[in-house]
């Protein structure tokens, strides 16, 4: 019996290890199977999944197609990329789509604007030098400047850098001075211009700690200017167009925003206006120009700071036309 005893718990404790169940592999890796059928939409369009399929590799090394997956729209950015995120078992996969914004399908295009038939601009050439908002970011890289050459004729030549600020800190080599200097050397700089225009960039908003001081009225040299600071390279920047071509210059600002270092900015472009005799296009401080409508505020921006391509010729372009036309002794009819 004695014996017996010990045989006996060893076959109760083999038949309880018997009964304990295999452990359920988890999840370890989502990834995307095959994409969804559609990927490219237009602005307010719901995500449709169709054809979208995710795969889960196990950790027991199997792989289970085709999981039901849940899945969250994330936010269209200014290049019209949305992240789709893919969720099961605890973990996610990636499926990126993108969105054209309303305000840039084909109807608002450079292609779609319709020339104006013995135009006052046409052949008058403009220089234009800026970052994102005059390159066209966030509209096809379509900006006033293509705009104004499809309605007009008029040869518009853009310098634009995304990104860039007009202050040159030592080492900044994409700055508006290095890039304007740069152009100014280069084959392609035209001999005369009737107007160069520049933008009062929004990068520049981000450092008001190297915004630096306007030299006082005699100073003109532009030897003068400290260039490490934004207002010392806006008044550099004036007087190398001037003594290079001998022609108006513009500067530009963008629309509104909450953005009080900016407000700063376009508190200083005043004072270089007097200075300089500059014409300003004061987008920002123009309350009947910011007087829209939401629904036309989301036609015409695809962010606080970037036009669409409708925001561009619906919206900008004829303060830039009244401006311009201005500075070729054009009356426009009230």
């Amino acid at each position: 019996m004695k014996r017996l005893i010990p045989l006996l718990l060893c076959l109760i404790l083999c038949a309880a290890c018997l009964s304990v169940p295999a452990e359920t592999p988890e999840v370890v890796k989502l990834k995307i199977a095959t994409p969804p059928d559609k990927t490219r939409y237009i602005q307010s369009e719901a995500f449709d999944p169709a054809g979208l399929t995710v795969d889960a590799e196990m950790s027991d090394g199997t792989l289970v197609e085709n999981v039901p997956f849940g899945y969250e729209v994330g936010e269209v950015t200014p290049n019209g990329s949305c992240v789709i995120t893919c969720s099961y078992g605890g973990k996610t996969a990636m499926q990126i789509v993108f969105y054209t914004l309303l305000g840039n399908t084909d109807p608002y295009s450079v292609a779609s604007t319709e020339r104006l038939a013995d135009s006052p601009l046409a052949g008058k050439t403009y220089v234009f030098l800026g970052s994102s908002v005059t390159y066209g970011a966030s509209s096809e890289k379509e900006s006033m400047a293509d705009f104004l050459a499809a309605r007009h004729g008029a040869v518009c030549i853009k310098e634009a850098v995304s990104g860039t600020t007009l202050a040159s800190p030592k080492g900044q080599g994409k700055s508006y001075v290095k890039r304007f200097e740069r152009f100014l050397a280069g084959e392609d700089c035209p001999e005369a211009v009737d107007a160069f225009i520049c933008q009062l960039s929004t990068n520049d908003m981000k450092s008001p700690d190297r915004f630096g001081e306007i030299t006082p009225e005699d100073v003109r040299d532009k030897a003068a200017f400290d260039v490490a600071t934004t207002f010392g390279a806006m008044e550099y920047i004036i007087a190398l167009a001037k003594e290079t071509w001998d022609c108006p210059v513009v500067f530009y600002t963008n629309c509104r925003m909450d953005q009080p270092d900016y407000l700063t900015m376009v508190e200083g472009l005043d004072r270089l206006q007097a200075k300089w005799d500059l014409t300003v296009i004061d987008l920002f401080r123009d309350d009947a120009f910011n007087d829209i409508t939401p629904e036309q505020y989301s036609l015409y921006m695809a962010d606080e700071i970037h036009p669409t391509r409708a925001g561009y010729r619906e919206w900008w372009l004829p303060r830039f036309e009244a401006a311009l036309l201005a500075l070729a002794g054009v009356e426009q009819q009230p």
